[in-house]
């Protein structure tokens, strides 16, 4: 893609220049905003010290610059930027539609490491103009990022110095090579960033290796801006530069082969699996090759009404059978716009809004349908949308579409020196971090204490294609980003946190595969963190195809406990035709739960009667109401969603599922959960039904 970069002269906008065209891309233009009438703007946005020197930028890399003075402020200083007259971020906006309308670029490089306000407004601004943010540097482990600078023949000074430990008399001016021990060191006494990324110290990039010229300091002057006896705040101003030639041959390509973080990443997952493995997936498709053309399956009434929970005392509600049957238009948008003006009128006599939706559970009967029905549901969902999990399922002939939809509002006031959040992480540039959203959904939603995750497939986030590796391979990425996702959303969040999880994959033969790469995943978190962990047990499923022709894809549901507090319980029960088989896990500050219920089948398919029917039927909704029974707190748990994986052409489960929502009703009676009916193709071992029910206050 033809880039713009956004330079402040600092070695974060350099590097990141230099990882777009180790990634293919070409730099056309360089972008600056600058003070006006002073050394340094008190701005939350941009570096402006060192702006004195930005204009030879231009005649060292041989590309025009684009400048602009700043006129704004930071008047919107919230987690969500909207579009604000007067704000700072409007001039960005302004001095970047100058340059895709003069050079057409179509990308724009963005030097963020940590700052999730910065990378908020510039992906704002991109998504207005239409164009792809590159944050490559986004969320890299900062000690080896700055190693990976220095050796990259960047070579930057130090301009500005803010921090305990840096002194303006000793530090302004350095090479960064020849700080970077000591940074580390700071790093571990004092808690400093690294990179400078709480402002503890801003650089100046005299050279790189996309310069043709490099530049050259021939005077400056230090000014004291704040003399403090512990923290003394100086920084560098430059009266006199020039540039000078580099030899030809020093004029090499911005970074040398293979030294892409996301490579690099996948090439040790696929060292760690067995040569027969990759053998034998490498090349395969992972979409099932069952016929399902002619299926009809068991079509439930188009008229059949949602399926609600109550409210939890913490404010949530869950809503399930949404679908666009009632439309006209039989076709995947028809039905979509149908299904949402289902779920509106649904929320609306519930006193709900869209803005309460937290999370979406979107089934789909043809993965194809996937790009149009994005058209549709993107509409409906403003910066921020929910966190959403998006697979095929063997719907019936007719209904492209089935949702269910997580809700949640604070229902009472404030106690005083108590506050709540609710916050999105909703990246959309391109990174080395993990993927960009590929549809209308944030990665994460926080609501206090608990992550609603989206699923994630194995994309290769750099270029959001499709990893071309086995099902093994695939699964450690998918659970790598959610790991990632996690910590992002909530601070040292890991999987030891994560109280339900439910994996969808594409092929029977790959549920023991998924189950080891989860278990091994979990035991290393386990060594890292220290005490035993007590994990959910994970939902493995087979469905007919993912997004992206994808393997794997996870999602889970997490919460800020102490793992090692969490109390679990197991339990058995014997039927008529095989068994149930219940786990449940509740966190420590028994706030949240999950309920893992499996119901497997002996003897033959088909032969179960109407007997084994009721008797499974009433002994899973004994066991559930045991179990959550076993979950009671002082303040009692509401179970909000029994999403119940069931085998699409299995004659008892579709008996089973028929009359289950009514048989929870009467053994839970006002506490019984929505019921989300999903058919699968395939369950583990010999089980054809899977419930699996989040509870919370």
């Amino acid at each position: 893609m033809k880039v713009v970069a956004l330079i402040s002269g600092g070695k974060d906008s350099c590097y990141n220049m230099m990882q777009c065209v180790a990634a293919g891309h070409r730099i056309v233009a360089l972008a600056n905003l600058r003070p006006a009438h002073t050394d340094e703007l008190d701005s939350y946005m941009y570096q402006t010290v060192g702006h004195q020197a930005i204009e030879l930028y231009a005649e060292a890399m041989d590309v025009p610059l684009y400048r602009r003075t700043i006129q704004g402020s930071s008047l919107d200083t919230s987690r969500d930027y909207r579009e604000t007259e007067g704000d700072e971020v409007e001039d960005l906006y302004q001095l970047l539609h100058l340059v895709k309308e003069k050079e057409g670029v179509e990308a724009v490089s963005a030097g963020a490491i940590l700052s999730d306000y910065q990378r908020v407004r510039v992906e704002n601004v991109c998504m207005r103009l239409g164009l792809q943010p590159l944050a490559y540097l986004w969320r890299r482990d900062q000690e080896s990022l700055l190693s990976e600078m220095i050796s990259s023949n960047l070579h930057a000074i130090l301009i500005k110095v803010a921090a305990f430990g840096l002194d303006p008399d000793k530090h302004l001016g350095r090479p960064l090579a020849d700080m970077e021990a000591y940074l580390k060191q700071l790093s571990q006494k004092y808690g400093v960033h690294i990179c400078g990324e709480g402002g503890e110290y801003e650089t100046f990039t005299l050279d790189c290796p996309l310069f043709k010229k490099r530049l050259v300091i021939d005077a400056a002057e230090t000014v004291i801006h704040s003399a403090d006896a512990f923290a003394p705040v100086g920084y560098l101003r430059f009266t006199q530069m020039h540039t000078e030639n580099k030899d030809a041959d020093v004029v090499a390509r911005a970074l040398p082969h293979g030294s892409c973080p996301c490579q690099r990443a996948i090439d040790k997952m696929t060292e760690e699996v067995e040569y027969a493995d990759q053998a034998e997936d490498n090349h395969q498709e992972f979409t099932s090759n069952c016929d399902l053309t002619c299926q009809r399956g068991h079509a439930l009434p188009a008229d059949l009404p949602p399926s609600c929970s109550t409210r939890s005392s913490r404010g949530y509600q869950w809503i399930s059978y949404i679908n666009g049957l009632q439309s006209p238009d039989p076709g995947i948008q028809g039905q979509t716009s149908a299904a949402f003006t289902h779920l509106k009128s649904e929320l609306d006599s519930r006193g709900w809004k869209l803005k309460d939706v937290v999370l979406v559970h979107l089934y789909v009967r043809n993965m194809d349908d996937f790009a149009p029905l994005n058209e549709v549901y993107k509409k409906h969902f403003g910066v921020n949308p929910p966190a959403r999990v998006c697979v095929q399922a063997p719907l019936p002939m007719g209904q492209l579409l089935q949702m269910d939809c997580l809700l949640h509002d604070w229902t009472e006031p404030l106690k005083d020196d108590c506050f709540h959040q609710r916050e999105a992480l909703h990246v959309q540039s391109l990174s080395h971090w993990a993927p960009a959203n590929i549809g209308p959904y944030s990665q994460a939603v926080r609501v206090d204490d608990l992550a609603f995750c989206a699923g994630q497939i194995a994309l290769i986030p750099c270029t959001m294609q499709l990893v071309k590796a086995g099902t093994r391979t695939q699964a450690k990425m998918s659970f790598s980003y959610v790991k990632k996702v996690l910590d992002a959303v909530i601070s040292r969040l890991t999987l030891a946190h994560v109280v339900q999880a439910h994996c969808y994959t594409t092929r029977s033969q790959d549920i023991l595969v998924v189950r080891a790469v989860w278990e091994s995943m979990l035991k290393a978190t386990e060594e890292e963190k220290g005490p035993e962990i007590k994990p959910p047990p994970l939902s493995v499923v087979v469905v007919p195809a993912l997004p992206k022709g994808a393997a794997v894809e996870l999602h889970v549901t997490a919460i800020q406990d102490e793992p090692s507090e969490r109390t679990s319980c197991h339990m058995t029960k014997k039927l008529k035709c095989g068994y149930i088989e219940c786990q449940t896990v509740m966190s420590a500050d028994s706030g949240s739960a999950s309920i893992s219920l499996d119901l497997a089948v002996s003897g033959h398919e088909g032969r179960q009667g109407t007997d084994d029917m009721k008797d499974a039927t009433e002994g899973i909704g004994t066991m559930l109401k045991e179990a959550i029974k076993k979950e009671k707190t002082e303040a009692e748990l509401v179970p909000l969603c029994a999403r119940v994986f069931y085998k699409w052409d299995h004659p008892l489960a579709q008996q089973i599922v028929e009359g289950l929502e009514e048989s929870l009703k009467k053994s839970l009676e006002k506490s019984s959960p929505s019921v989300a009916l999903v058919p699968v193709l395939d369950l583990s071992d010999s089980q054809i039904l899977h419930l699996s029910c989040w509870l919370s206050f």
